[in-house]
């Protein structure tokens, strides 16, 4: 048995499991489980969620082109403005 003076230091070890969240998967079973509950009789329940969806995916798309749009302009107005000043 070996006699130490010093308590040497380990790596401590945790049980940690990283969650992953899909959010496609989410939006799917909303909708399965809204399809579900359309039968049930609360349809504009229903109908809210799901105009309420298609509203969330397609804000994205608009967005993004206004930015790409927004961006085009910036950069043909800078180029008239660089060759305005350079050659003229």
């Amino acid at each position: 048995m070996a006699l130490t003076f010093f308590k040497i230091p380990r790596n401590k070890k945790f049980n940690y499991r990283p969650v992953y969240y899909d959010q496609k998967k989410e939006e799917r079973e909303k909708r399965q489980k809204a399809a579900l509950e359309e039968d049930s009789g609360d349809y504009e329940k229903a109908l809210r969620d799901r105009l309420q969806m298609r509203w969330k995916r397609t804000s994205g798309v608009r967005s993004r082109r206004a930015s790409t749009q927004r961006l085009l302009i910036i950069f043909v107005v800078m180029f008239l403005l660089l060759y305005l000043i350079f050659f003229i």
